[in-house]
């Protein structure tokens, strides 16, 4: 399939012959008409700020409205996610708890009974919404001399920031315990749960957690392409559903929005004080307080986002400092929302 390829700042958009003609097509390469403005704002945000390979995908109810390759990147592209893997890992414990082998009340001391008195009251939501006080970083993360089992044992014998429910502390060590946890409910290793509830489902052949019996869940060797997690970020948005295909519950999806972090004092966030749902940042939320905006950037420049007010998906993907390049992504998704708007009936 041809895709735009950026040389200098010129952007040069060669069309598939099965792409633009059909303005609901996933395979599409390119934006429409009403959205092409986004395709020169990528293109020149890009090349201002030195982004060479990249990739970028829109959705609006429904509909691919831009999908575009720059540089050497294409659909086959496998671009490590980095933190965006939180969304993903949360999302296949939720499937665990839609069948009943977890809650989110469920405690450490629960699956773990050995765990010494400091970690074994801390839940399952605080241990994916970054309240469970665990600490930042472990060693024995993705580490292939340990078992997830190992690595979380580790990690729950050691110390904590604070108790749990006391504070936000975004962090990587819990998604391990409550990988750990999911393992033991289910009797299957992790990379299988995820491939089994969330990856076959939605068609994801491309995202992977690796090889090791000792994934990062939170970030590491989880990689996924543009499309692949597209279309996890589109079953979140149509509410646990892909197509006619139940993936998640809703009652999964609304606890997803929730933002479970609000109230309590923020010890450390890459993001100040804006809440944090389970597995996503809440960036917006609607009069009941459920998130209408959620996202889960990567520091490598793995960026998912999804608005529901506006029914909107928003994948953009490269390999770089992210702090570096968020400007460009913020830009890129302000002319992205501008076009949405001015094409809404």
């Amino acid at each position: 399939m041809s895709r735009p390829i950026v040389v200098g700042s010129t952007l040069t958009l060669v069309q598939a012959a099965c792409g633009l003609l059909d303005p609901g097509s996933a395979d599409r390469v390119g934006c429409l008409p009403e959205y092409e403005e986004v395709q020169h704002v990528a293109a020149a945000e890009l090349a201002n700020h030195g982004v060479q390979d990249a990739a970028l995908l829109v959705r609006v109810k429904g509909r691919t409205v831009c999908r575009l390759f720059f540089g050497s990147y294409g659909p086959a592209t496998r671009v490590p996610t980095a933190s965006a893997a939180k969304w993903l890992s949360a999302g296949a414990i939720l499937a665990v708890i839609d069948r009943d082998r977890l809650s989110l009340d469920a405690t450490t001391s629960d699956l773990f009974p050995d765990a010494p008195p400091t970690t074994a009251s801390i839940t399952l939501a605080q241990l994916i919404s970054h309240t469970s006080g665990l600490l930042w970083f472990s060693r024995c993360m993705g580490r292939p001399s340990y078992t997830l089992q190992e690595c979380a044992e580790q990690i729950l014998e050691g110390d904590v920031h604070f108790p749990a429910g006391t504070g936000f502390f975004y962090a990587g060590p819990p998604f391990t315990v409550v990988g750990a946890m999911a393992e033991r409910a289910m009797g299957r290793p992790w990379e299988e749960i995820f491939r089994s509830l969330i990856a076959e489902p939605l068609g994801m052949s491309n995202t992977s957690y690796g090889s090791s019996s000792n994934p990062a869940l939170s970030e590491g060797e989880v990689v996924s392409t543009l499309d692949d997690y597209g279309a996890f970020a589109e079953m979140v948005l149509d509410h646990g559903r892909r197509g006619n295909r139940r993936v998640l519950s809703s009652d999964a999806i609304q606890e997803m929005r929730r933002p479970w972090s609000a109230g309590v004092p923020v010890v450390s966030s890459p993001r100040g004080e804006m809440p944090y749902g389970l597995g996503a940042w809440i960036e917006a939320t609607d009069e009941s307080g459920t998130g209408t905006v959620l996202s889960s950037p990567g520091i490598g420049g793995f960026v998912p986002l999804v608005d529901f007010d506006r029914r909107m998906v928003f994948i953009f993907e490269t390999i770089g400092d992210l702090e570096r390049i968020w400007p460009a992504v913020t830009e890129i998704l302000r002319q992205a929302r501008e076009a949405a708007d001015a094409a809404a009936p």
